[in-house]
């Protein structure tokens, strides 16, 4: 009888791997990605514009402490997401009914710290809206969102990761060819409330398309997981410290080209419109490597993707840069 029931109740749920609410869970996450990380992958179009404002320029160090908005922005959202991942999970296990409450936190959040933005005045008030706020309520909302990901899709994971994961270069290719004229015309403190408008217009019809497939509820699930000394037993592992250290180093250099490639291009005396197409290139190559890299990872080892994609772009970065 007790099997009866469990087969009645996963006949119940909607399939896994497939279905119309399935897609457009993926379809809602994808969008979701790309509101978050298309505005910190395009920041390199607004710190060309930062650049030759004078009103900001003239403030003491200005010139270091503006690419601090760009790159904090990132940093934060990748550091952070780790520790806010780490938390909610646990919590989402216990509390899986209040992942969505998170996420509209993260939404209200990330909307002020634009809003903010447009009318801040001095470097240090960009440095905290556009990167340390922003970042923040991002990480808030990133984290939940991907946490359904698991129930949704199983044999497809890859797949549907390299999908969600896609959104963050789409963001990147996307924001870069209309922000240069939208800031000439309007300045940087309209885009940013115009933008700000337009992340409320797609998270509030992305966060109402993604939904559990599987049921939840308000009270506490039980005690929750629990470590044991077996599970730890990663933090003893060798390849995994290694792994650590070799994601760190890399990471050293990730942000530098879509930060300074409109303002290193604007120094060759080329044109705005065209120096931010060099940032949606730049995401449009990630955009296809990212899809192409969730759907073959259902097929072959991480190690081996890895290897192929550092090992490129070591010896693009050693034989193109600085010709």
């Amino acid at each position: 009888e007790a099997e009866d029931t469990a087969q009645l109740n996963e006949s119940s749920l909607a399939p896994i791997d497939g279905g119309w609410r399935a897609w457009s869970f993926l379809t809602a996450a994808f969008m979701v990605e790309l509101a978050i990380w298309g505005f910190p992958n395009a920041f390199g179009v607004f710190l060309e514009a930062y650049l030759r404002d004078a009103s900001l320029t003239s403030q003491p160090h200005a010139n270091s402490l503006l690419p601090l908005a760009g790159t904090l922005s990132s940093g934060i959202i990748f550091c952070t997401e780790r520790f806010t991942g780490a938390v909610t999970y646990p919590l989402s296990t216990r509390y899986p009914y209040y992942r969505r409450h998170a996420m509209w936190i993260g939404v209200v959040v990330c909307w002020s710290a634009l809003f903010g933005a447009s009318f801040a005045k001095t470097v240090s008030q960009l440095v905290f809206f556009q990167g340390v706020l922003y970042a923040l309520g991002a990480s808030i909302l990133y984290a939940p969102s991907m946490s359904y990901l698991a129930e949704w899709f199983a044999r497809r994971r890859g797949l549907a990761s390299g999908v969600i994961d896609a959104g963050t270069a789409a963001g990147g290719l996307i924001f870069p060819l209309f922000l240069p004229q939208v800031i000439e015309a309007h300045g940087t403190s309209l885009t940013l409330r115009y933008i700000s408008y337009g992340f409320l217009g797609v998270m509030i019809p992305s966060l109402a398309m993604i939904k559990p497939r599987l049921p939840e509820r308000r009270t506490a699930h039980g005690p929750g997981p629990r470590s044991s000394a077996s599970d730890k037993s990663w933090m003893r592992s060798s390849q995994f410290w290694l792994v650590v250290v070799a994601n760190t180093v890399q990471g050293f250099g990730y942000f530098l080209p879509q930060v300074w490639l409109p303002t290193y291009a604007s120094a060759l005396n080329i044109s705005a419109s065209k120096a931010s197409l060099t940032v949606a290139m730049l995401n449009g190559a990630s955009l296809l490597s990212r899809l192409a890299l969730g759907t073959l990872s259902d097929y072959f080892a991480p190690w081996l993707l890895a290897a192929i994609t550092l090992s490129t772009a070591s010896l693009a970065t050693f034989i193109f840069w600085g010709v």
